[in-house]
């Protein structure tokens, strides 16, 4: 029997390189994209004060990926990092032709990821590249003409940058994550950095519905959620929210349909309390479609005020 180490929680980065293969760009063009993109990582991270070498680098072509050790902070990274790295991305596009330009997208989020025997393992990971390819950020960076474009989970803002007003979240713009046709569409956050003033950039929005869901499909999508629906995991969740008044408000019932619709009710009587039980739940289950779901439903709800 084969043992494998355990995986560890990390902050995961992908980068890439925006119009990479444009055919404008000669192998002298892309040597200078190549050697400029890893000079503008490695001297972004020292500038943040974060060792290039604790961390898993992985050269994917036009990008990387790097996974950061636990005891690199989240903070850092959403309200220093983007701030550095913007900067010496307009260092060496002010000083090189346009086919040597680097236009760069960059996607955080954090999850658990294992060690196999050809690389990383980690349904984080590939919830990142998928960040990374979201048709609604190439269009508003290829719009704005920006330097830098951030993709951050949702998970990540609401915990991270939301948090932090260093981090500038005002500055981002709630974007949809729908990379292949037929899929669930995730849901995450864009800031972008240089061209167009990002307060102007017609930032590709999510379609609001002329109508808001009605209450018994974000009761289903509660219930379509395993934390939710099970007894003993609703119990754990109530416990993980950071507002004691909501959950200490939620009246008990021994069915448990009868006490998700107890829960729905109690959050959507709260300002902001959808979205504290969305956050919690994304706690446990991450980025599964069904949690995606049940943000859709919510975002229908409050898009409309519905209390």
């Amino acid at each position: 029997m084969v043992s494998y180490p355990a995986a560890q929680h990390r902050t995961i980065m992908a980068v890439d390189v925006a119009g990479y293969n444009n055919p404008s760009r000669t192998m002298a063009h892309l040597r200078e994209v190549h050697d400029g993109l890893w000079r503008v990582l490695r001297t972004s991270f020292a500038e943040t004060g974060i060792p290039w070498d604790v961390c898993f680098v992985e050269n994917t072509g036009d990008g990387a990926m790097i996974l950061l050790p636990p005891e690199v902070g989240k903070a850092d990274l959403v309200a220093e990092l983007p701030a550095r790295m913007h900067a010496e991305l307009r260092r060496h596009n002010h000083v090189h032709a346009a086919q040597a330009r680097i236009d760069l997208r960059l996607a955080l989020h954090a999850g658990e990821v294992a060690k196999g025997s050809h690389g990383s393992i980690s349904k984080a990971v590939s919830a990142t590249f998928r960040l990374l390819e979201a048709p609604a950020a190439k269009a508003a960076q290829k719009e704005s003409a920006a330097d830098l474009a951030l993709i951050t989970s949702e998970l990540l803002y609401e915990d991270v940058v939301r948090q932090d007003p260093a981090a500038e979240p005002q500055a981002y713009r709630r974007i949809e994550v729908k990379v292949k046709p037929g899929e669930h569409p995730a849901w995450a956050w864009l800031r972008l950095l240089g061209g167009t003033d990002s307060a102007e950039v017609a930032v590709p929005q999510t379609r609001v519905p002329a109508d808001p869901l009605p209450f018994t499909a974000l009761v289903e999508a509660l219930l379509a959620i395993t934390c939710v629906r099970n007894a003993e995991s609703r119990r754990l969740l109530l416990e993980m929210f950071s507002r004691r008044e909501i959950a200490e408000a939620v009246p008990h019932q021994a069915e448990d349909r009868l006490h998700v619709i107890e829960l729905a009710r109690t959050c959507e009587r709260y300002d902001g309390g959808l979205e504290e039980l969305l956050a919690t739940v994304r706690l446990l289950d991450p980025m599964s479609p069904q949690v995606q779901r049940l943000g859709a439903v919510i975002a229908s709800r409050s898009a409309h005020g519905v209390r």
